[in-house]
């Protein structure tokens, strides 16, 4: 039998009263938010509209111990795009300086996830300089160095099956 989860009514109104939480309670789920989102296109777990929809809910442990809330790239296109500007991106910011404090990680795991972003976009400016260097201008030319550079790191899943 599984446990039953604990709604925490209240939650809703934490979230909202902290800064980046303001437009939380503007949100209709709609699912603009998740339309749009690149990390939900790779992750289809990933779903913003169901975030948002568990903060309402009061999901509060549920949330605070997801690895989901750190997926974020923090593109901010679903901001963009939401007609209600509820800025989910600034909610799991929320939603993870909420999970420093009630302790669910260590405010060293939020460094760890920071130093990430930053890098990741080192990385990004890293390979688009390695590309136009380097000639790489098709698609068909840069799935290939891809995969062939995905393969060499073991620890990626779906070894690059998720190039487009």
């Amino acid at each position: 039998m599984s446990e039953a989860k604990v709604f925490d009514y209240q939650f809703k109104y934490r979230v909202a009263s902290r800064p980046g939480g303001e437009g939380l309670l503007s949100c209709f789920a709609c699912g603009v938010c998740t339309a749009g989102c690149p990390v939900s296109e790779v992750e289809g777990d990933f779903n913003p509209r169901r975030i948002i929809h568990q903060i309402l809910l009061g999901e509060q442990e549920e949330l605070l111990q997801s690895e989901y809330i750190w997926l974020c790239v923090g593109c901010y296109r679903c901001t963009a795009h939401c007609p209600q500007d509820v800025e989910f991106t600034n909610l799991l910011k929320v939603l993870r300086e909420l999970a420093v404090e009630e302790g669910t990680v260590s405010a060293e795991w939020k460094k760890v996830v920071d130093e990430v972003d930053r890098r990741t976009q080192e990385l990004r400016r890293a390979l688009i300089k390695y590309l136009w260097n380097k000639g790489i201008n098709s698609l068909e030319e840069f799935e290939r160095f891809y995969r062939e550079e995905i393969a060499k790191l073991g620890w990626v899943e779906g070894e690059g099956s998720n190039a487009r």
